[in-house]
This record gives C-alpha cells, structure tokens and sequence, in this order.
C-alpha cells in the first residue's frame, strides 16, 4: 500500500475519481449525499479549483486509479481566507493513515494560498474522523441538530476549524502517526 501517491488533481484522474466518490457517497455515513455526480461535473470541479487556486489533491493507486480525494475550496457566504475541506477515501484505504497524509498536503498548499482558516462538517456519530480532524489541530466551533439529512435521515454534526495562522510557511505541522 505504500505504492500509493499524493497528486494534484488533474482530468485525467475524473473517472476513478467520480467513481470513488460514489462509492463513498453510497455507504451514506460520510458525505450529504447518497450518491456521485456525472463525470462531467467532477470535471468541471476539477476545473473550477484550478482555476480559482483551490488546493485539490487525489490519492492514487500505482494503475492511475484514484482511490481518494482532498479539497479546500471558499464559501460565497464566508470570509475569503476561510476555505472548507471536503475528503474522501475508499474503504479499502482507510484506517492506514492515508488520509491524514491527503490532508495534510492539502492544508500544506492551502496555506500557500493564503487560506488563514479550513473549516469542515463532519457527523457528531463519525468519532474516527472526529478524532482524526483533533490530531490534525481542527478544534469543534459549532453543533447543528440534524445538520444533515441523508435518504431522510437526520444526523447532528460538528462543525471543526483550523486556524492556519500557526502554520509555517515550511509546512503544516502535526503530530506523528
């Protein structure tokens, strides 16, 4: 599994990409939505971020097949140094420290770009994530009663934020894995 690699994110990952998400999408624990989006749009996400600067990156299986996703993009409604993460990773890579590393080299890039907070959403029931997201230096800002409403089920959800200003211009800093 050490032959997996961190990349940006380019179209010619959409594919593996749009089907990774859907396969997270589907398990109905982790993301809003119960299901992927068309190629097309994850093209036309992949698109957008690079051309607004947005920090994206895949994980990547030694084939070219993405197996994992980590973004930080703005909110119209929020501050512009204030960016939100969305990440996934397929089921078969979790718990392997993968994901840390996705989001670590998204947040390294993302305070490049001058993003001095990341907020994210996760569900108050997910603790591995939650616990992950404190080990990275996110801290609990908010909680939403039936925040998300998945197939007409409602959860409550943690909002969590870093704030970057902490961080050197050499890198993120966390704890060891």
């Amino acid at each position: 599994m050490d032959e997996l690699k961190i990349v940006r994110s380019t179209e010619k990952y959409a594919v593996s990409y749009c089907e990774t998400f859907d396969e997270v999408a589907k398990e109905g624990k982790f993301l809003s939505i119960s299901g992927g989006y068309p190629v097309e749009d994850i093209i036309r996400f992949i698109k957008m971020c690079r051309q607004c600067g947005y920090p994206q990156f895949l994980l990547v299986e030694p084939g070219g097949r993405a197996v994992g996703w980590c973004d930080i993009v703005r909110r119209c409604d929020e501050p512009e140094d204030v960016g939100f993460l969305g990440v996934g990773i397929a089921k078969a890579y979790r718990g392997m420290g993968w994901g840390s590393r996705l989001m670590t080299a998204t947040i390294n890039d993302a305070k490049k770009r001058g993003f001095n907070e990341i907020r994210l959403e996760v569900r108050a029931s997910n603790y591995n994530a939650i616990r992950t997201y404190t080990r990275l230096g996110f801290v609990k800002i908010a909680y939403t009663t039936d925040g998300v409403v998945t197939d007409g089920v409602a959860e409550d959800v943690w909002v969590m934020s870093l704030y970057c200003r902490h961080i050197t211009a050499e890198g993120f800093e966390r704890e060891k894995f």
